[in-house]
């Protein structure tokens, strides 16, 4: 048959059918809905319970069912489509995963006659594991399809990311309760500290992660601790607007503007896109760095184990989660003992707390060639006070470290230079990651109120740390000079910080000491056995989502674990953004009342 007559034949069968084409829709999204629902369910069900030879053939039947009418849906669509090639064009990716379906299949029904014994049980979970990679990104760009309803919503930035994080603490916990994630089960209450604990990026464990849950117990790890760390709804929204080529419309430009500190809306998606870029990147050199070197250390038995230990450990480093495979943290002596491994965590945690506008404005070609172009423009304000108060608490703290652990968590290492640089290790995974190369339970009582400051200030903002955040600590450092001077004005190289700024850095540092205060307090009434100082560090170190833990929560009460549940939650979503979606906002007057005066201090 021509092209010519191919097209005819189209015309006229369309044109037969223009009275069905909104029937033969709405039945395709309905089949399309019970069979993404079914087969998630079956995925879920094979992963998370362990199944008789029978279910599993009962879940493959599902997929491939699922699969088959995605393509037979895919064709029928691209019949009814006016214009085939646009079609075809729009639908990239739906293109692509239909090839590799198909090609999977095939390669795959070869293979089964070519292999037997270990090497076809391998090929096969390889096969699996494919199509339910397949199965999900097929799922994003059917939600992608449908984004329009978010439009609908009529929910707040603030409220939305409550909402979000929420759902994925939620999504997280039901899965880490399935018998197949844990060794030997798991409490609700566990699995929903864990839950959040990852979702939130903090680290704080009440069970052993290595032993107590399975490889498919730390994958589900590894995607919360993704998901939060870039934030569920910058995730959410990326791959909607990627999926979709919408950008959903103004209301989520603004929403991701305010999410990102952009400065233009125009800015936001594209700011989104270069972060889930730099995120990639930036994780997949770490991987490749520890790969590399565990590989040739021969510390893990097979090289599976090998990619596997350092995926999971290059994820929880660059979001700041400080989680890890081995039951001591970093304390293991595949670690601890050496020095490249410690300095390629060091960066990633470094990178992922510096924040992606401090990224983008140091490392971003465009912006590079452009002030190459304009001399007198240099780094943004926010990007030096981002590095300076950072170095200057990295520095600082490396001293004090060194100085106070000298005889104390540092006695047992080696040269005076092994003990800097275990000093300089500890300051910088411990900041905001939650990593431990020394015993935190040991650490002398001077030097835990020094390191309740530092992971108090935390971060910077837009990263993946947690914190009241460099740049809030240091307007709040500046404001104080500025008062003791008497100036009315805080200055930062010949520029005014707005009295904006310095009102909202005030009430992040009082919301946050008077939620602390308040979980020490409540602490210490439901845990009367623990010590007062192992109660304030465990606090803070939950609302500032650093992760670094005295080793006493797991003998925390139910009430103890779910106070301390709440502090991650809020620690993670800020307490501003909390704050503003539970209150109702006001218009702002135009009028003034009088000024009035009265004695203060």
């Amino acid at each position: 048959m021509s092209p010519q007559s191919f097209q005819y034949f189209r015309k006229k069968f369309n044109f037969r059918m223009l009275s069905h084409q909104e029937w033969v829709e709405r039945t395709l999204k309905i089949l399309t809905f019970i069979l993404m629902a079914a087969s998630l369910i079956c995925i879920i069900y094979e992963h998370g319970f362990y199944l008789s030879e029978m279910d599993e053939r009962f879940v493959t039947a599902i997929v491939t069912t699922t699969f088959v009418f995605y393509i037979l849906k895919f064709v029928t669509r691209c019949f009814f489509a006016e214009d085939i090639g646009k079609y075809l064009t729009n639908n990239k990716l739906e293109i692509i995963s239909i090839i590799i379906i198909i090609l999977s299949y095939f390669i795959t029904g070869i293979r089964e006659h070519q292999m037997t014994g270990i090497g076809y049980v391998q090929m096969c979970h390889r096969h699996v594991l494919l199509f339910h990679a397949l199965y999900f990104i097929i799922l994003f760009i059917e939600i992608a399809k449908v984004s329009t309803i978010f439009k609908k919503t009529n929910l707040s930035p603030p409220m939305l990311m409550l909402f979000s994080f929420l759902l994925l603490i939620s999504l997280g916990t039901i899965l880490l309760l399935l018998p197949k994630m844990t060794t030997h089960g798991i409490s609700f209450i566990d699995a929903l500290f864990t839950a959040t604990s990852a979702s939130c990026v903090t680290g704080l464990t009440v069970v052993e992660t290595g032993s107590t849950f399975t490889q498919n117990g730390h994958i589900i790890l590894m995607l919360l601790v993704q998901m939060g760390g870039m934030s569920i709804l910058s995730f959410a929204t990326f791959f909607i607007s990627f999926l979709s080529h919408s950008y959903t419309g103004l209301r989520y430009q603004y929403l991701v503007k305010d999410m990102l500190s952009t400065d233009k809306v125009a800015d936001s998606f594209s700011f989104l896109r270069e972060i889930v870029l730099t995120i990639f990147i930036i994780e997949a050199g770490g991987v490749v760095m520890l790969y590399m070197y565990w590989k040739t250390t021969g510390l893990f038995a097979t090289d599976s184990e090998t990619l596997f230990y350092a995926v999971f450990h290059a994820i929880s480093a660059f979001n700041n989660a400080g989680f890890s495979l081995w039951n001591e943290n970093l304390m293991n002596s595949a670690i601890v003992n050496s020095y490249f491994p410690q300095v390629i965590l060091m960066i990633l945690v470094f990178l992922g707390s510096i924040g992606f506008v401090v990224l983008r404005d140091f490392f971003d070609p465009k912006v590079i060639r452009e002030r190459k172009r304009k001399r007198w423009k240099t780094l943004t304000p926010g990007t030096q006070i981002a590095l300076i108060t950072t170095f200057i608490i990295i520095i600082f703290g490396t001293i004090l470290f060194f100085a106070l652990e000298y005889n104390n968590t540092l006695a047992h290492r080696g040269t005076v230079f092994d003990k800097l640089f275990s000093s300089l290790t500890q300051v910088v995974l411990g900041r905001t990651a939650g990593f431990n190369i020394v015993n935190v339970e040991q650490i002398s009582l001077p030097m835990l109120v020094l390191f309740i400051m530092i992971i108090f200030i935390g971060a910077s903002p837009g990263s993946t740390g947690g914190g009241i955040k460099t740049t809030t600590a240091f307007v709040i450092v500046k404001s104080i000079f500025a008062t003791i001077k008497g100036k009315n004005k805080i200055e930062f190289h010949k520029k005014t910080i707005p009295f904006q700024i310095v009102d909202k850095a005030y009430s992040i540092v009082v919301m946050s000491f008077v939620l602390i205060f308040i979980s020490i307090v409540v602490l210490a009434i439901f845990e009367p056995d623990v010590p007062f100082k192992n109660i304030l560090f465990e606090s803070a170190s939950a609302f500032t989502t650093c992760g670094m833990s005295t080793g006493c929560i797991s003998d925390f009460s139910i009430i103890g674990k779910a106070i301390l549940t709440f502090n991650m939650y809020i620690g993670r979503i800020g307490t501003l953004t909390f704050a503003y979606a539970l209150s109702k906002r006001t218009k702002e007057t135009r009028h003034e009342y009088p000024e009035t005066y009265f004695m203060v201090g």
